[in-house]
């Protein structure tokens, strides 16, 4: 399978972890990625209140995409949502359309571009994926979470229910981890708030650490970069603000499948994570067996008197 990758921003600066990763997976589950020349910013940070601009970029993007004749691949949430509208745009607005075929030359007729979790979970298939794990990762347990924009909305991503979805909660099970009930699953975790309402994202952000701990959850995983920034890079933040310990490794996605895959720590990037994931990955293969339940005998009794009895 060979695809065009869109990697964005983020994955070539903050959630390099999550390019790599990205990268490891896709070449061990037989993906063959070709990264998009001279691709730009989505504007989803840069350009978030100039909406035509913010278009523009992204819809310049998809004109890329489209020269090399591949489907694309898209591994951030918000870049898969900013150039999936981009898409849509340029099919049903005929006046914007015009407007980037003139700026940038050529016809658009479209790209089919899916995040990379659709991909994975159904391109190439869970049950497929499987058969490439080497590693039970039995001693993680997860909850999974996708965030607001990974399956929403359901007209731009389709491949999963927006209120109650199963694509990554099935990911983890397949690789030996438990995937533990979240209802936070879908809700936002601030991110977008973190500029502005830094108090306000960091109490959105609390309310998912404390039921994935309620859960018994020793991780979580997400697939998205922004949503890996607040929970993972900003926890030191959010427990000096709360005032309150939290010490919950959070791994993309990918890196949980990679090492199931049998794929190095040092490949994986495991390292740049900011919360440390040494203690949940010594979790793995020790989770305590069930304690079997000894009978205890009357003393002074024989095997023989038992039979009597």
């Amino acid at each position: 399978m060979k695809l065009a990758y869109y990697p964005g921003c983020t994955l070539h600066g903050t959630a390099r972890e999550y390019d790599a990763s990205t990268k490891a997976v896709c070449k061990a589950a037989g993906m063959e990625l070709v990264e998009i020349e001279d691709w730009n910013c989505c504007g989803a940070l840069e350009a978030i209140f100039d909406k035509e601009l913010s278009m523009g970029l992204s819809a310049r993007n998809n004109m890329l995409a489209q020269k090399t004749g591949l489907d694309l691949v898209i591994p951030c949430s918000i870049c898969s949502h900013n150039l999936a509208r981009a898409d849509s745009a340029m099919k049903h607005n005929e006046a914007f359309r015009s407007k980037i075929e003139k700026a940038l030359g050529g016809k658009y007729t479209g790209v089919k571009m899916k995040h990379l979790l659709d991909v994975m979970a159904n391109d190439v298939g869970t049950e497929a994926l499987s058969k490439k794990f080497i590693k039970s990762l039995k001693g993680i347990k997860a909850v999974p979470y996708y965030g607001c924009l990974l399956v929403r909305p359901s007209e731009v991503s389709k491949f999963d229910n927006p209120e109650n979805p199963t694509s990554l909660d099935n990911l983890i099970q397949a690789t030996g981890a438990e995937c533990l009930p979240f209802t936070q699953k879908t809700k936002c975790c601030g991110g977008n708030l973190l500029m502005s309402k830094q108090d306000y994202a960091f109490i959105l952000t609390r309310k998912l650490f404390d039921e994935a701990k309620v859960a018994g959850a020793n991780c979580i995983v997400v697939a998205c970069p922004m949503c890996h920034m607040l929970l993972d890079g900003q926890q030191s933040m959010i427990e000096r603000a709360q005032n309150t310990i939290i010490d919950m490794p959070i791994l993309y996605f990918t890196q949980l499948i990679g090492l199931a895959m049998g794929i190095s720590e040092k490949e994986l990037e495991l390292d740049k994570n900011m919360v440390s994931p040494a203690k949940l990955l010594e979790s793995i293969g020790k989770e305590k067996p069930e304690e079997k339940k000894v009978e205890i005998k009357a003393p002074g009794k024989t095997e023989a008197a038992e039979a009597a009895e």
